[in-house]
């Protein structure tokens, strides 16, 4: 009877064929299942399967030595009988294991009728298939609770910045009814009588219920934003770090089982083919269809690999960019008392009563950014900038236009987000540059069909354009004459 030390050269050499391309499939499988929702469990999942396959290699084994001294009805019973309970638990052979094995079943069918008398050696194996379950077993429940320590971390997190939000958008709400409430307490200019409802609360008390608030809504910010950069950097040491060692190390224990599977069905091969050296021609012929042949078919790496695209093809993918800052929204109504100075939607004659200036400030300082860094810009004022920018500027320039600087790296970034924060506020006047009042004089100028006379007559309707209107009007064709 032949020891197991005496066949470890027979079956060394398929794996070592492989070992070269390990280290890269290994690490895109890891990448895979790290970039697709739920990965952790499709490897957890493959890890069961193959412990479930190797328990069906030990039962195979087992049964296969108890009946050893018994002739070929009994092993053609067996086979068939393990043909039925993997083809129960499996659909179809979807892995090269899994072809493998029927195909492994069927040859002892072609040789039942020989008696068989190494069942200790087949006990062996099938023992050291057993340790090799248990093993596999300790080892995926060992990683799969580190596994969902590190996720019930990252989950916590969110759930802790959910938290900080909806705080942060409850106090934000309060802050703004209480400048709504000052303000309408001081707008209402008339008496009112006197009712059950009617808030006796003074000035004074209004003041501080608002600068209160404020103080809890701008607390409740700072807090909100500090567990925003918390929970981003969980979220990028469980992707980046956590979730690929994890990754890796149940990876490590399939692959442990899957060669030990693939060795011990090599080894009992080879025990098998020198107990029956009558049979060596069933056992490995020229087909490729013998026990050896077969055994060394098994592709472990092929088999996860098809796993793993199998999964990813429904499986969502992982969105593992950092949460952005969402700004509370205020309504129109409050930002009003918070904005008393807009610049946007005002009309231009109201603009310079209001600033004491002929050509808005928005209009001076949007067109010399230009003229500073963008004159040579392809597309000027044809390409549009991104929505978002344009409305964080309008709303700076709303809030206070004094303060906006836009030759900061910030507002600079891109000359098309000024540009087209100039054609908003244009858009947005309610008298447009050529008031409306005007547009039939301009239409009767240009019928004018003598050259001289309908220059005069343009000359003379804008020349008669109120101030506000021929000074904007005559800086920007200044600066688009640029």
């Amino acid at each position: 009877m032949l020891s197991s030390a005496s066949i470890t050269p027979a079956v060394e050499d398929p794996s070592t064929k492989r070992s070269e391309s390990t280290n890269d499939t290994d690490g895109q499988v890891i990448s895979n299942l790290t970039n697709v929702d739920g990965g952790f469990q499709c490897l957890l999942d493959k890890v069961k399967h193959d412990m479930q396959a190797a328990k069906d290699v030990a039962t195979f084994l087992k049964k296969r030595a108890t009946i050893e001294e018994e002739y070929g009805k009994q092993m053609i019973k067996l086979a068939q009988s393990m043909t039925e309970l993997y083809e129960k638990s499996h659909s179809k052979p979807s892995s090269t294991y899994g072809t493998v094995w029927t195909q492994f079943l069927k040859v002892h069918e072609t040789i039942g009728d020989q008696r068989v008398k190494f069942s200790g050696d087949i006990a062996e194996v099938a023992d050291d298939v057993q340790i090799m379950c248990k093993d596999t077993e300790k080892s995926r429940k060992q990683v799969k609770e580190i596994g969902i320590r590190h996720e019930r971390n990252r989950l916590d997190a969110e759930s802790s910045l959910e938290k900080s939000k909806q705080k942060y958008d409850m106090l934000s709400e309060d802050w703004e009814r209480a400048i709504l409430a000052r303000n309408n307490n001081d707008s209402d200019h008339l008496p009112k009588k006197a009712g059950l409802f009617k808030s006796n609360k003074t000035p004074a008390q209004l003041k501080k219920q608002v600068d209160e608030s404020c103080v809890k809504a701008n607390h409740a910010q700072t807090t909100y934003k500090n567990q925003l950069v918390t929970t981003n950097a969980t979220r990028q040491d469980y992707y980046q770090t956590q979730l690929p060692s994890d990754l890796g190390t149940l990876k490590s224990v399939d692959d442990e089982c899957c060669t030990a599977i693939r060795y011990q069905l090599a080894r009992y091969a080879y025990l098998f083919e020198e107990a029956l050296t009558r049979d060596g021609l069933a056992l490995d012929n020229d087909d490729g269809q013998g026990l050896r042949s077969l055994t060394e078919k098994i592709d472990y790496q092929t088999d996860i690999s098809d796993v793993v695209k199998e999964y990813i093809g429904k499986a969502h993918k992982v969105k593992k960019e950092d949460i952005p800052y969402k700004e509370y929204p205020m309504s129109a109504t409050a930002l009003n008392v918070l904005k008393p100075n807009p610049v946007f939607g005002v009309d231009l004659t109201r603009l310079m009563q209001r600033d004491g200036q002929e050509v808005p400030a928005v209009v001076i300082k949007c067109a010399e950014a230009v003229e500073a860094t963008g004159l040579k810009t392809v597309g000027l004022y044809r390409v549009s900038g991104t929505s978002t920018q344009i409305q964080r500027l309008k709303s700076a320039f709303d809030r206070n236009c004094a303060a906006v600087d836009l030759t900061s790296d910030e507002n600079n970034a891109d000359v098309n987000n000024i540009t087209s924060l100039l054609k908003l506020w244009f858009r947005e006047l309610p008298d447009p540059l050529f008031p409306q009042s005007s547009y039939q004089h301009f239409m009767n100028a240009a019928r004018i069909e003598n050259d001289r006379m309908r220059v005069l007559g343009l000359h003379t309707i804008i020349n008669d354009l109120p101030d506000a209107h021929y000074a904007t009007l005559k800086y920007i064709m200044c600066h688009l004459d640029k």
